[in-house]
């Protein structure tokens, strides 16, 4: 006997993110066909969907959540909550979302460009040229000035890497991916027993020694993203230290060996062939530098390092002095 779909019913009184049937999402994705399908992750699978609610976008993007636990299903509220309130040119703008048929279904504004990760990793895209990776780290450190500091409560992204930020015709950065946000009241310096669940090359180690998450975790996985994009390689964890069960990122500890060298520029991307403002990859290798200190406390702030990176005559801090 097939099992009943479980009903799932929310009350999420919000005016800026409009409720869908199921039946329109499933007309409007051709019912989730594969031709349909843009991608997927660990918690969800994405369609393209055509609207025709004169209102609406005619193209969005709307996400299936997969894996219906009962913590996905306290993200998902959160996630239409906390995007139904905020508005920036550099984040994936929330739609709408369903929670009919059995499902739970976000939508969201179609950015046309894929991710950040298909540029830079994927075979089939031609080079990602520097002035538009430039570019992306401003738009994308923008977006998260907006959630640490635009906002009444500050918002902790917590998953941020190349497969969440997307691009569109422009190359202009929109970060997306909601779905393990949180905020934090402005008492509060951190969030206890609530660990890092994210991709384990962008974590920040404290999280898995300590539980706990800051707007400084949300700086360490920048700083991932930074040293990803200037160099062109990919980070990758070869193992668990013994003290404090850090994380040792492959290329976390490159680029630290390099500048113990004196030989930081020989971290750009060599497929560039030297074709890169040189102050700029300076900067960029050096304020990612900072952010994955393994000090939270020596971490910059979003706006620090947002103001280091598009004003290049600031003095850069020394590693452990902020």
């Amino acid at each position: 006997m097939r099992r009943p779909r479980r009903s799932h019913s929310f009350q999420i009184d919000l005016q800026v993110a409009r409720k869908f049937s199921y039946n329109e999402l499933s007309a409007a994705t051709n019912n989730f066909s594969k031709d349909r399908k843009l991608g997927a992750g660990a918690f969800g699978e994405v369609y393209m969907g055509e609207l025709q609610d004169p209102r609406m976008p005619p193209v969005v993007a709307v996400k299936k959540l997969t894996r219906l636990m009962e913590q996905t299903r306290k993200d998902y509220v959160t996630e239409i909550k906390t995007l139904g309130q905020l508005s920036h040119r550099n984040l994936v703008k929330l739609l709408g979302w369903c929670s009919g048929g059995g499902e739970l279904l976000l939508v969201y504004e179609l950015v046309t460009n894929g991710s950040l990760e298909e540029h830079l990793h994927g075979p089939e895209r031609p080079l990602l040229g520097w002035p538009e990776r430039y570019k992306i780290v401003l738009g994308v450190g923008a977006a998260i000035d907006y959630l640490h500091t635009g906002y009444l409560n500050r918002i902790l992204h917590r998953d941020i890497k190349l497969s969440n930020v997307m691009l569109d015709d422009a190359f202009d950065a929109k970060l997306g991916d909601f779905g393990l946000v949180r905020q934090v009241d402005p008492e509060q310096g951190d969030l206890g027993g609530t660990c890092m669940i994210g991709t384990r090359v962008y974590m920040d180690p404290i999280c898995i020694s300590s539980d706990t998450v800051s707007t400084a975790s949300d700086m360490y996985s920048f700083g991932v993203l930074l040293l990803e994009i200037a160099a062109g390689v990919k980070p990758a964890e070869v193992q668990v230290a013994a003290a404090g069960g850090h994380l040792s990122n492959t290329l976390v500890e490159t680029v630290r060996e390099s500048y113990a060298r004196g030989a930081v520029l020989e971290m750009a991307d060599k497929r560039l062939q030297g074709n890169f403002n040189k102050s700029q990859m300076e900067r960029v290798l050096a304020v990612g530098r900072l952010c994955v200190q393994l000090e939270r406390q020596h971490r910059p702030s979003i706006k620090k390092a947002v103001n280091l990176l598009s004003d290049l005559s600031l003095p850069v801090p020394q590693v452990g002095s902020i």
